[in-house]
């Protein structure tokens, strides 16, 4: 029963994913039946990873079923077990496709969901070294330009000092944040008053934090 619930409304989420925004605000996925977590992850997992995301944005219901909810007991949604079902990322596609998830939860400044996106990279059976380090070190960037340091920190626990992408020999070091602070300086330099002061300084004390403690430990 609960297959025929969602296979339907589904299928049109399969078949809008390349359209406008407005189109997935369809009442017929709006107010689609959430109330299986299991059917909706079969459902789910057969999607490209950004379906996942634009599902965020039509309902409360929808972003409460992938985030997870407020309460301790209800912090894992299904975005975290979609994540690792749809490793190993073994084509280009399938990479650039996932790159992209990565950057749109930076974006947004979503920091939990990144932190679900995030977190297989540092398992060499999931995605390769080079693509791993290189989605975390734009990701960083990124966040550094936006001025949100808690993208930034949600990007430093998955892959930095101390994580298990550092044990893998996959984390982010003092470089990769010294040359964020220099992409946010030049982005500054280009577009003044873009980032709020007080969003730009928090973001150069997670960042210059990491610098400190390296070289502190030398």
């Amino acid at each position: 029963v609960a297959q025929v619930v969602f296979w339907p409304g589904l299928h049109k989420v399969e078949l809008m994913t390349e359209g406008r925004c407005a189109r997935w605000r369809h009442a017929a996925l709006r107010d689609l039946p959430l109330h299986d977590a299991t059917a909706a992850y079969m459902c789910l997992r057969m999607l490209p990873p950004r379906s996942w995301w634009r599902l965020r944005v039509l309902s409360q219901k929808w972003r409460s079923l992938l985030d997870g909810g407020r309460r301790p007991f209800e912090e894992c949604g299904l975005l975290r077990a979609l994540v690792e079902a749809a490793g190993p990322l073994q084509t280009a596609n399938a990479e650039v496709d996932f790159a992209g998830c990565v950057y749109t939860a930076v974006h947004h400044g979503s920091a939990g969901p990144l932190r679900h996106l995030l977190r297989p990279l540092a398992a060499s059976s999931w995605a390769r070294r080079p693509f791993a380090m290189a989605v975390a070190r734009e990701a960083l960037v990124q966040a550094a330009v936006a001025g949100d340091a808690d993208t930034c920190r949600a990007v430093l626990v998955a892959h930095g000092p101390g994580s298990p992408a550092a044990f893998a020999k996959r984390g982010l070091d003092c470089e990769d944040a010294a040359k964020a602070l220099k992409a946010a300086a030049e982005w500054d330099a280009i577009s003044p008053g873009s980032v709020p002061r007080t969003c730009r300084q928090a973001v150069d004390e997670v960042l210059q934090v990491m610098c400190w403690g390296k070289a502190g430990g030398r």
